[in-house]
């Protein structure tokens, strides 16, 4: 099958540098960096998402490339750690003179945000900050839509499911890093305009094995739903304890600590915990990517049964960026020596309700905004299974101030 609108995927060792060559060293291509965290804090989310632009890639150079233009893929397992992050960047553009980086967290992205801008080097990463999208001449892109939307979101859903007579009382819960405070100042904002009262802020590292002082302040706030930003083994933790204590909260959470591993981890305590997805998942019978990613899966990794949403998000991620090099190979004939950085950022801001299977709604970008897919779901766990709650819903408009970069 050839790939539609410019799909992909590779594989690779595990822990330094990794490349995938393609027959001849005459073969035309073109080099892609890219950072994960694989072992780092986050590498619980984090192999998946590799593996998930690794194999875009591999299955796209199978299919004949774009236009018989390879992808060369050059990438690093970063551990989630600022300084590896920036080491890598270096080599990527001095030494091995990528034309465009697939980028891992929100801190080493935004470390970076000046630097790509500096060397013309578009970034899509796994980060759904609203800082990497709004500020002006940046050269960040996202996938989906942020953080800020995705909290923004949540708020509305519960709110709107709230009937007592009284305000409804939220709890934020975070890690301390660019991740975890971006979705502070945004659910601040929209709880006053709304009405909803933050009523608690917790701190809950992201391989925190006890969050029992946590659970036992926010039980005393009597909150009736949490938000939490973190990632699934952080999550799992918060959801037993909270368990363990008797906490009648209602916990949602975001896209990262969002997974059908979350009911593995905390059994009974993640029934009915709610999460945002900006992706199809692994159990949606009627989508013709998920079926496609099924089948690479099951090529590439026989003893892999079952994948996590973050392994969507690195397979649109890496579609995503083969669109904007198509587009970037049209300007030139298809030479794959005159594209540069400028004309793939140009390839991502023309583009327009790019369909990639119904893994996520049609992406667009503009010169302005640099979200893809503006929908999202929200999802349940469910007797240990995810399950959708809603269709794809519209995220709540995003104010002016968040916009101008002032969030």
């Amino acid at each position: 099958m050839r790939p539609k609108n410019g799909f992909i995927l590779i594989i690779g060792a595990l822990l330094l540098f990794g490349s995938a060559t393609f027959g001849s060293t005459k073969a035309k291509s073109i080099k892609i960096g890219a950072v994960f965290d694989i072992t780092g804090p986050t590498g619980d989310v984090g192999w998946h998402y590799a593996d998930g632009v690794r194999d875009y890639f591999k299955w796209l150079n199978a299919s004949g490339g774009i236009h018989d233009v390879k992808i060369r893929l050059e990438w690093k397992d970063c551990q989630y750690d600022i300084p590896q992050t920036l080491s890598a960047y270096e080599k990527f553009v001095k030494d091995d003179h990528v034309k465009a980086i697939i980028g891992w967290g929100t801190g080493d992205s935004e470390a970076l945000r000046t630097k790509i801008i500096k060397d013309k080097i578009p970034y899509i990463s796994a980060s759904f900050a609203q800082n990497l999208v709004w500020m002006p001449g940046n050269w960040n892109f996202i996938p989906a839509t942020t953080y800020a939307d995705h909290v923004r979101t949540v708020l509305k859903y519960i709110n709107n499911l709230w009937k007592e007579n009284r305000p409804l009382r939220v709890a934020l819960i975070y890690n301390d890093s660019e991740y975890g405070r971006a979705v502070l100042a945004p659910a601040k904002r929209y709880a006053k305009a709304h009405g909803i009262k933050i009523v608690d802020e917790e701190k809950v590292s992201l391989r925190c094995l006890d969050a029992t002082p946590q659970m036992r302040h926010l039980k005393q706030k009597k909150a009736d739903y949490a938000y939490i930003q973190e990632t699934v083994i952080a999550t799992a933790t918060i959801l037993k304890d909270a368990g363990k204590l008797g906490l009648t909260t209602l916990f949602t959470g975001n896209f990262w600590g969002t997974e059908r591993k979350l009911a593995e981890l905390a059994g009974p305590a993640a029934e009915g915990y709610i999460g945002v997805m900006p992706f199809a998942i692994w159990s949606d019978r009627n989508v013709p990517g998920i079926q496609l990613l099924k089948k690479i899966n099951r090529k590439y990794h026989p003893r892999v049964q079952f994948r996590e949403p973050p392994y969507v998000a690195g397979w649109v991620n890496a579609a995503i960026m083969t669109e904007a090099v198509r587009k970037a190979l049209g300007m030139v004939n298809n030479d794959p020596n005159q594209v540069t950085g400028t004309l793939i950022k140009k390839g991502f801001e023309s583009i327009k309700d790019f369909n990639i299977e119904g893994l996520v709604t049609p992406v667009s970008y503009s010169a302005k905004d640099h979200r893809g897919a503006k929908d999202v779901k929200l999802v349940i766990i469910k007797k240990g299974r995810l399950t959708a709650i809603t269709g794809w819903i519209k995220t709540p408009p995003v104010p002016k101030a968040e916009m101008e970069g002032k969030e």
